[in-house]
């Protein structure tokens, strides 16, 4: 159901269109003032302008997609670094290092679905950090390569937080939602050969165009979910290696 999301809620701007369309035609017995074919040339370029800015926001939709897996990789890779402290110092307790892993893991997740702020994600981090710095102090030579991780978590976080809050050349999205508008209304204002190929085209182009503007806003930001886990669009990125990881540490790590 949530490929078709977007469709479906542009559906109710083709017919916003469709019924002006249709009052200018039978209502107001204005047929239009412009031919179809000469309006070609604005439709060319609206089709060109949407490509490059689809092509801009799917570049970084492509590296969005490795970074769940990122994330969880580099999450579980900490967890097994634990198990080597533990070893290389039996002294260092292992539960209050996994149960630390269990607690970042857990605000890291609760950031991503919009609960946690990204102030609270980065002092996990750094929570998680200083128990650490203390397994360092306690003769563990191995905490130093868990740093190195938490460091890379921390890069892939900021990667993540940069690509959900930056929007994609806000001025090319401002002239592209102009080049909308003017297409819309040429539409309304052409003038067709049959009243069928009329209340063909007047929706299809309106579909097209209103449909591709919103997947660009939708594809610009892959990390839009909600507080319960919902995607909010219909184009965010899969976060299954994240949740599988969560499922997997729950049944190794009691909270506490």
């Amino acid at each position: 159901m949530i490929k078709w999301k977007l469709l479906l809620t542009t559906l109710p701007y083709v017919a916003a269109v469709t019924v002006v369309k249709a009052l200018l035609e039978f209502l107001a017995h204005w047929g239009g003032v412009v031919d179809f074919g000469d309006i070609g040339p604005v439709l060319t370029g609206g089709v060109f302008l949407t490509g490059i800015l689809l092509a801009g926001v799917m570049t970084d939709y492509k590296e969005s997609e490795k970074l769940p897996g990122e994330l969880a990789g580099t999450l579980e890779g900490i967890e097994e670094i634990c198990l080597s402290i533990h070893a290389e110092k039996p002294t260092i307790a292992l539960a209050p290092l996994h149960r630390g892993v269990h607690t970042l893991t857990g605000r890291l997740r609760d950031w991503i679905f919009k609960r946690a702020t990204t102030e609270d994600a980065h002092q996990a981090i750094t929570t998680f950090h200083g128990l650490l710095v203390q397994a360092t102090k306690e003769g563990s030579k191995t905490a130093g390569v868990a740093m190195g991780e938490v460091a890379k978590l921390r890069k892939c976080m900021q990667r993540i937080d940069v690509i959900s809050r930056t929007g994609f050349l806000p001025p090319a999205y401002a002239l592209l939602e102009t080049m909308n508008v003017i297409i819309i209304g040429l539409a309304l204002a052409a003038k067709f050969k049959t009243t069928l190929a009329e209340f063909i085209l007047v929706p299809f182009i309106t579909l097209i165009y209103v449909y591709m503007l919103r997947l660009i806003r939708d594809i610009d930001d892959p990390f839009d979910y909600a507080a319960d886990g919902k995607q909010q669009g219909g184009a965010e990125v899969d976060l299954y290696p994240l949740e599988e990881y969560w499922q997997r540490l729950g049944k190794r790590v009691t909270p506490g």
